[in-house]
């Protein structure tokens, strides 16, 4: 990525622009562009750091796939040096930086303000990361190459969790790996406890309340948020959801999920997409609940299918409900009021009504609404049949 900050309107201050280059010959990945680092393509990480020291950005690359990614975010230009000097022509001083090198903001802020014809990001005095250079001595260059293998720079350490440049499969994982770790250091500073860092993974864009606490073993992923005193005890998977604060989960797998406050989850939970979660509520484990809201204080103990539902507050559903929502052609919703008392192992089969204050008994089958405060049964009268059991058993030994 070169970058270039523009400040035009000051005086006594650097012309700069941002470009962002391609991998280079070097990349051994197909499809670079779809590359992810923490979650986030590495092309808006590069966008990322190149706004951070600049004004104007612009993408030296030929790659469709490239430009695509950056949605806008950079005035692509090709990818020779031609083009380049040409394209930055009126700016005074470029900084580059290469598209598959991630480079924190802070670093391409030191870049942006160094003032040496040519300065160079580089790692333990190792590897150089990125280059800041005055345009003049990049008009007098045959190719980007060779202006960087022959560069006589001052050199400017790179933070601790810079990484090498990310041409294969391996150093992709060392670039994660210091990804990781500059994440949870913020997590850190933050206010959040992560017992165990090397076993947890946490997003780029995740955000993490002060004073939660995150256990072994848990994966955060997409724009999740998790709240204030939340503790996600081992075993979540938590993608692109919001959990409010002062909840309990134990391994809950949720995707685009949101629930609310003081909630306790787990074990064996699977959030599904448009679930919404009230205050208050419990739900215990081996329980699935998919498109469904569910009001504030209600139960879902455990063994329950809960799916296309608005259940009101203060409900309890027994054991091994199902809400049977789909009829083989389309999926139908189920509405159940407040304080209605759902009997173990009833079933729903919707579209169906359960008024408010209603009961179901155990075993039930409930295809007609139930009015409020009514109790519903639905299920074979029990007839019993004096000495079939040993008959059965005399039948079994051949007798």
């Amino acid at each position: 990525m070169l970058i270039l900050r523009g400040l035009k309107g000051e005086k006594n201050m650097a012309n700069i622009c941002a470009v962002i280059l391609g991998a280079g010959k070097t990349a051994r990945i197909e499809n670079m562009a779809n590359v992810t680092v923490a979650g986030r393509g590495i092309v808006k990480w590069a966008l990322e750091a190149a706004h951070s020291a600049a004004e104007d950005i612009f993408m030296a690359t030929d790659d469709e796939a490239v430009i695509s990614q950056a949605n806008g975010g950079a005035r692509a230009i090709g990818g020779g040096i031609i083009e380049l000097v040409q394209s930055i022509a009126e700016y005074d001083r470029a900084v580059l930086l290469c598209m598959n090198q991630i480079v924190s903001k802070k670093d391409a802020e030191k870049l942006g303000e160094a003032t040496a014809p040519c300065a160079a990001l580089t790692h333990e005095g190792r590897e150089m990361l990125a280059w800041s250079i005055d345009t003049a001595v990049l008009k007098n260059a045959a190719d980007i190459d060779a202006l960087i293998g022959c560069m006589n720079a001052e050199y400017i350490e790179a933070d601790e969790y810079a990484s090498a440049a990310i041409v294969d499969r391996k150093t992709l994982s060392l670039a994660e790996e210091a990804m990781q770790r500059r994440i949870k250091d913020m997590h850190f500073e933050n206010g959040v406890s992560i017992l165990q860092p090397v076993t947890v993974y946490i997003g780029a864009d995740v955000k993490i309340g002060e004073n939660a606490v995150i256990w072994p073993n848990n994966t955060l992923t997409g724009k999740t948020v998790i709240g204030r005193n939340t503790e996600l005890k081992p075993g979540c998977n938590i993608n692109d959801s919001a959990i409010g604060e002062s909840c309990v989960l134990n391994y809950v797998f949720a995707n685009e999920a949101r629930v609310g406050d003081r909630v306790t989850i787990g074990p064996y939970v699977n959030l599904r997409p448009k679930t919404d979660i009230a205050d208050g509520c419990k739900i215990g484990d081996f329980v699935e609940v998919k498109n469904s809201n569910i009001g504030e204080g209600t139960k879902l103990p455990h063994l329950s299918y809960i799916g296309d539902a608005d259940v009101g507050a203060r409900v309890n559903v027994g054991c091994g409900c199902v809400f049977v929502n789909y009829d083989g052609v389309h999926k139908h919703r189920t509405t159940v009021g407040n304080d209605v008392f759902l009997g173990c192992q009833t079933n729903l089969v919707a579209p169906v009504s359960v008024g408010d204050g209603a009961y179901t008994a155990a075993g039930s089958t409930i295809n007609k609404d139930v009015p409020a405060d009514a109790m519903a049964f639905a299920r074979a009268r029990q007839e019993n049949k004096e000495g079939y059991a040993s008959r059965y058993k005399a039948l079994k030994k051949g007798e």
